[in-house]
Order: structure tokens, then C-alpha cells, then sequence
């Protein structure tokens, strides 16, 4: 069987594939158009291989799943989610430009500096596992002013941290940056309360987040969020790392 659906995206009409053969997949592919599999689970003989996508039935497919196999297709980055004043969508190549190099954007904050890096991460970090740091981009102001997202939770060298976490098999940690320009404007909280929100609807119900014991704003933001304390954990420094817990 196969199915032709369109979609419009920023104007402009694209066609999508779904079937649940091969043939009709990879010759839909060959042509430049996405492809969705339509995976049937009693079948031992099914190649869906060309389909990056797999549903279950017809009925599985939203437009929001079109918007986004066709987005991925296209090197187009997905709007994750809005809120009054942001639109948070993944970040695209030529936004290293508009990146401030700031030396409290994080361990990994050299990775958005340049189009080389952020292409990298783009490809490996929202490819494979599509969730990452966002770009927080300000529709009125037509501004990025700032990232935030969830990433794998990796305690470095501090494993005590790992004792303080519930068993989760791939426990998701919130992170968040607003340039200096755009601090004392409720972006933080308002970009995060919309995270927690599209993670609790589409990945996961338990979020960590780490910050240390003096950074007084982070830690009552993180209270304002609705986060809980787990527990602190020295590892050497002066001041305690704590973690934090949400569930939604």
C-alpha cells in the first residue's frame, strides 16, 4: 500500500510518502521526497530501510509528524514549542553568528561559536536523539537571546551524584543560558516552564538539573519550576553542587 500526503512549510508544498514497502519507499526517496514507514509487526520479510520514520497505522500520522520528517528531510530545524514571547526551535548553522561568546554559556558553549561545530552537533545531537540545547528565538525582537534544552545527564567525574538519582535508564538534565543583553526578563522561566511542558508531553516525566549552592538565582528558579532538592554533593569544591528534581 502507499499513501501521498502534502504539507505546506513556510510557504512552500512538499510532498510525503507512506507505504509499507520497499520499492515504494526507496524509489519515493530517490526522487527527493520524505518517506514514512508503515511498519507492520507481524511481518518477518519487511525492509522499511529508506524510512527514517515508522508508524503502526495510517492513523498514527499527524501533521506535526509530517512537519517534522519533512523538516528533517530538508535540513529545516523543528519549532519544539512557543511561548508568549519565544519560538524554541532547534538551532541552524548560520545562528553561530548571532552566538555571544559569554564565559558563563557552559562546558559546552564553544560548540554554538562556529558554523563547523554547530553543523557537527546539529547533525549528531538532534539526528540522532532529537532533543538538545534549542535556540530561544524572540519573534518581536527577530533575536536569538538565548539556548536552553535537555541533554544526557553526565556526572563527570562527581559519580556520587549518580547515588542521589533514581533509576532511569537515560535521565535527561535541564540546561539554560540567556545572554547578558536579555537577563531580567523572565526569558529563563518562561523558556523552561515551555520545556518542562513539551518534555513531560513527549519524552519524559523526570527532569534533573544541577547548579551550585551560591548561584542563588538558578536555585530559585529552579524552585519557582517546580524542581525539589535531592541532595548536595561536595566533589571537592568549595561550594556544594546540588541537585535538583522535577516530575511532572
Amino acid at each position: 500500500m502507499m499513501w501521498e500526503r502534502e504539507i505546506t512549510i513556510e510557504g512552500k508544498n512538499f510532498q510525503v510518502t507512506i507505504s509499507d514497502e520497499y520499492e515504494a519507499l526507496r524509489s519515493a526517496f530517490a526522487e527527493g521526497r520524505a518517506v514514512i514507514g508503515l511498519w507492520d509487526r507481524n511481518r518477518t520479510d519487511q525492509c522499511l530501510s529508506p524510512a527514517s520514520y515508522l508508524v503502526e497505522s495510517y492513523e498514527d500520522i499527524t501533521t506535526e509528524l509530517l512537519e517534522r520528517v519533512v523538516r528533517r528531510k530538508e535540513g529545516m530545524p523543528w519549532n519544539i514549542t512557543e511561548t508568549r514571547r519565544l519560538l524554541i526551535r532547534e538551532f541552524v548553522t548560520a545562528d553561530a553568528d548571532e552566538i555571544p561568546k559569554e564565559p558563563d554559556g557552559g562546558e559546552t558553549g564553544a560548540l554554538f561559536y562556529s558554523r563547523n561545530t554547530l553543523e557537527s552537533y546539529i547533525r549528531q545531537q538532534y539526528g540522532f536523539y532529537e532533543y538538545g540545547i534549542w535556540a530561544l528565538y524572540d519573534r518581536e525582537k527577530k533575536v536569538i537571546v538565548g539556548k536552553a534544552g535537555l541533554f544526557n545527564f553526565d556526572p563527570g567525574e562527581n559519580e556520587e551524584l549518580y547515588s542521589l538519582m533514581k533509576k532511569n535508564d537515560t535521565p535527561l538534565e535541564l540546561g539554560y543560558h540567556i545572554f547578558t543583553p536579555y537577563r531580567r526578563q523572565g526569558y529563563a522561566k518562561e523558556a523552561c516552564q515551555a520545556i518542562l511542558t513539551y518534555a513531560a508531553s513527549s519524552l519524559t516525566d523526570r527532569i534533573y538539573a544541577r547548579v551550585l549552592d551560591e548561584n542563588r538565582a538558578s536555585v530559585n528558579l529552579l524552585k519557582s519550576l517546580g524542581f525539589h532538592l535531592t541532595g548536595r554533593t561536595h566533589n571537592g569544591s568549595a561550594s556544594p553542587q546540588c541537585l535538583y528534581e522535577w516530575n511532572c
